[in-house]
């Protein structure tokens, strides 16, 4: 204990170790409750567990925070004083560190977390529902702690490679195969921190209930969704382009069991079809096609001078919205961006790149300024269309969200049902910026919306079917 308590003193006579460990301290708190509030709520988790639990998850939290700190203090102290013999003999406490650190993470991010560990479930197979994932940080960290109080005050200096590192890797390896082996105990000696309750639904579940089961037709009505452009005859310009091989389209159409309605057809004929164009269920993979087309030929900055261009190093044909379109009558360097389907003001196409800069889609983790897919193709389209006719940024946001849904239905619901949980708003308040965001409509902002009602729903609510999830014509 006198050789722990020279080594802290040492290592604190230096401030700008005092700041270290103070800031790493709090920096290490904030992001445990960045993570925390990935899965679930600060109110959902007091609600659901017991005051033992949630005092437990504090205090260990803040346990873990306050050695994380002084630990990574103390491996400062060793490099900066003694230098070739303290980078010798640190990787062991180094190890046990950053391996507690990110271990500690585990019980407020295990919805994602275990699976890439190859754990099955969730944090509930664990005797103390994630609590001894922290015990064993924190075991780590005071055994980096032990050694690097050793290193500092000269009673524990590791001499060979082996205990430089071999300890550090046996302390960790155990660590992690004792996590491995927790889930399988038996039962009798796994705790239950829920909350009781009773088995009847509480009101405000009932309620709760009776909202989620209007989100169908909140997120894909039947009516549609109508913006303010007109199809006119763009079928048939797209035609005349060489974009569409009118046969292709039309078998495709066959072959899925859903033929062109009269109206549709009409788009492909010269006088063209005098109608707003409206999304629903039934023609939703219709209009993805479409205009993925108008995406795809129309002339604009984002296609000949955007981030298509340069991630593809000149190379047009590499991407799915690109190489996949398959049913055109020209080559696609002729057809790409050599279209005047929708010309913009210098007004118009810097609200269309801003707008498209900040709409994701759930495939991927790119934005419609990057529609390397046929749903970012598509998107552009209709936004080019909308801007072309002086549309305002909240109808292209708008348009983004509503058309977004019928594309990736599933998606929708769950950020609707998200959104209904958290913050109590249906799918038409919901504001269209934050719908189509990084942070809910990226494939990874989906994915935590996903993780997030799994562990704090349990079942999200399903509704018709939109269509045209798929990457293909």
């Amino acid at each position: 204990m006198h050789n722990f308590r020279s080594a802290i003193a040492a290592t604190f006579r230096d401030r700008l170790q005092i700041v270290v460990a103070v800031s790493l301290a709090v920096n290490f708190l904030a992001f445990d409750y960045i993570l925390l509030t990935q899965s679930t709520t600060p109110r959902i988790m007091a609600d659901q567990n017991t005051a033992l639990f949630n005092g437990a998850v504090i205090g260990l939290s803040l346990t873990t925070a306050v050695l994380f700190g002084l630990s990574v203090a103390m491996m400062l102290h060793i490099f900066r004083t003694l230098g070739k013999s303290g980078a010798e003999a640190a990787p062991g406490t180094l190890f046990g560190t950053l391996t507690a650190a990110v271990a500690s993470g585990c019980p407020v991010c295990g919805a994602w977390l275990l699976p890439l560990l190859g754990i099955a479930g969730s944090l509930a197979v664990f005797p103390l529902q994630g609590l001894e994932i922290r015990l064993l940080a924190i075991a780590l960290l005071a055994f980096s702690i032990s050694r690097s109080a050793g290193i500092i005050d000269g009673t524990c200096v590791p001499r060979t490679a082996w205990r430089r590192y071999g300890t550090g890797f046996a302390v960790v390896a155990g660590a992690v195969a004792i996590l491995f082996a927790l889930p399988y105990l038996p039962d009798q000696y796994k705790l239950k921190f829920q909350q009781a309750g009773v088995s009847a639904p509480t009101v405000e579940q009932l309620a709760l209930e009776r909202k989620l089961e209007l989100l169908p037709e909140q997120v894909l009505p039947r009516d549609g969704y109508t913006i303010d452009a007109r199809y006119g005859n763009i079928g048939y310009q797209l035609v005349q382009a060489g974009v569409i091989n009118f046969e292709k389209f039309t078998t495709l159409y066959d072959n899925a069991g859903s033929p062109l309605t009269a109206d549709q057809l009409r788009i492909f004929q010269p006088q063209g079809l005098d109608a707003p164009i409206t999304i629903d269920r039934d023609n939703a993979y219709f209009l993805l096609n479409l205009f993925w087309a108008v995406g795809l030929a129309t002339e604009n900055p984002i296609l000949t001078d955007g981030q298509i261009r340069s991630y593809g190093n000149g190379r047009i044909g590499d991407f799915a919205s690109t190489g996949g379109w398959t049913i055109a009558t020209k080559p696609l360097e002729e057809i790409y961006a050599a279209s005047q389907l929708a010309p913009l003001s210098d007004e118009q196409q810097a609200l269309l790149q801003r707008v498209a800069e900040n709409t994701y889609r759930p495939c991927c983790g790119n934005s419609t300024a990057f529609p390397d897919c046929n749903h970012g193709m598509a998107l552009l389209g209709v936004l080019e269309l909308l801007a072309a006719r002086g549309a305002s940024e909240e109808e292209l946001y708008e348009a983004a969200k509503n058309f977004s849904a019928y594309w990736f239905p599933a998606q929708a619901f769950d950020l609707a049902a998200f959104f209904l949980v958290t913050a109590d708003q249906s799918f038409a308040d919901i504001d269209a910026r934050d719908f189509v965001s990084e942070r809910f409509f990226s494939g990874s902002g989906w994915s935590r919306v996903k993780g997030w009602l799994d562990a704090n729903l349990g079942v999200t609510p399903q509704g018709g079917n939109g269509g045209g999830s798929g990457c293909g014509v």
